[in-house]
C-alpha cells in the first residue's frame, strides 16, 4: 500500500505541475524519436514516437498514451513498484478516480513495460 502514498503525493505535484500536450509528432529530439525497426532496443519493429522522459522500449507508446492522457510521465517515471502494485495501482484509478478501464491487451502490455521499466529497483528512473 506504499503505492497509495507514493501515488498521493504525485498526485498533489500533477495538480501544481499540469503536463504539456504532446501532438506524437516530436522534433527528433525527445527520448524515443525516430525508434523503431533495427534500433537495438528490443521493440521488433514497433515505432515508439514520443514517449517524453519514458524509457523507449516496446510498451512505451501504450504506456505513454494511456498515462499522458491524465498527467505528466513524469510521475509514472518517478514510480518504482511491482506488477502488482502496477496492477493495483491501475485498478485504484478506475475505482477511485474516474479512470476509464483499459482494455485488457493494452493492459497486460503496460503491465509488462512498467514491470520491467519501473519495478522496485527503478532502472530507469530520471535524472
Amino acid at each position: 500500500m506504499r503505492w497509495k502514498i507514493a501515488l498521493a503525493a504525485a498526485a498533489a505535484a500533477a495538480l501544481l505541475t499540469p503536463a504539456l500536450a504532446q501532438d506524437g509528432a516530436g522534433d527528433g529530439a525527445g527520448a524515443g524519436a525516430g525508434n523503431g525497426a533495427g534500433n537495438g532496443n528490443g521493440t521488433k519493429g514497433e515505432e515508439i514516437g514520443h514517449v517524453g522522459v519514458l524509457h523507449p522500449a516496446r510498451g512505451a507508446g501504450v504506456t505513454y498514451q494511456y498515462c499522458a492522457a491524465c498527467h505528466s510521465e513524469m510521475l509514472v517515471a518517478q514510480q518504482g513498484l511491482t506488477r502488482q502494485d502496477w496492477d493495483e495501482l491501475l485498478q485504484w484509478m478506475v475505482d477511485k478516480q474516474g479512470m476509464e478501464p483499459i482494455p485488457a491487451e493494452d493492459r497486460e502490455t503496460i503491465l509488462d513495460y512498467l514491470a520491467e521499466h519501473y519495478n522496485t529497483d527503478r532502472p530507469h528512473f530520471p535524472r
